[in-house]
């Protein structure tokens, strides 16, 4: 067994890296509301750097941190002429990135790899703790709909010549999701989630300072409900809150 995006890495933006890309539109609308031209952001977990890559087009300055070394190492790669973009190293929960910001990101079920309650309690408030009064967080949450109606569904999959079978779980009781990648070479990946619902997320939200401005389950804002695979949402700090940890 090899760590989580060790092996993936290498093929991840071929199979998953067009998935940022869509939410450019989202973050590109909020900022025309809000008068915004040139944004400090900051991308939580920003993987292979696909989504930082695509906002520092626009202008903004962001910073992407992730915890694998692989996918920050082709982040770099692929935006060595970009001086309005650094990647960093970091954990998701506990990192330290001395900017303040107007828009926090989280995205592609990056959320769901926070399994304890009081560690996603912890990151919340380290985002609030970043975040420019009034600024906005971004992320979207895999519920537990998603794991139910995929548990148990083993897809072959190659990928740049790489062939590996991605094969999903999920244990109601444990509350646990288990997503395994065999490659042919007989290595694997073993990547555990957690679902959220909205209705274990909201409390930890308000307890960090935030109030939810937009929640939807896709990019073209359909309606959340409770027996949707995602939860799409766009918090905003409140003005003058003041949080602890």
């Amino acid at each position: 067994m090899i760590k989580p995006y060790e092996r993936l890495s290498k093929v991840y933006d071929l199979g998953w890296g067009e998935f940022s890309k869509q939410y450019t539109d989202l973050i590109n609308e909020l900022f025309s509301e809000r008068g915004i031209t040139r944004a400090m952001i900051l991308d939580i977990a920003c993987g292979t750097g696909t989504l930082a890559i695509e906002l520092a087009k626009y202008g903004h300055v962001v910073h992407g941190i992730d915890s694998s070394p692989e996918m920050i190492r082709i982040a770099k790669s692929k935006s060595i002429v970009l001086s309005n973009l650094f990647f960093n190293v970091q954990d998701m929960i506990r990192f330290n990135v001395g900017e303040k910001f107007d828009l926090v990101t989280c995205t592609f079920d990056s959320i769901n790899y926070i399994r304890k309650l009081n560690d996603l309690r912890e990151m919340l408030l380290g985002v609030a703790s970043v975040l420019l009064e009034g600024g906005l967080f971004i992320f979207d949450s895999n519920t537990k709909e998603l794991y139910l109606s995929h548990s148990g569904e083993p897809h072959k999959r190659k990928l740049n010549g790489q062939s590996f079978i991605q094969h999903c779980s999920y244990d109601s009781t444990r509350n646990v999701a288990t997503t395994v990648f065999s490659f042919s070479d007989g290595t694997y990946e073993i990547h555990k989630q957690r679902p959220y619902d909205y209705d274990e997320l909201d409390p930890l939200l308000k307890h960090a300072g935030f109030h939810v401005v937009h929640l939807f389950s896709w990019f073209e804002k359909m309606p959340y409900s409770s027996n949707t695979p995602k939860l799409f949402c766009v918090a905003e700090k409140r003005t003058q809150t003041k949080v602890s940890r």
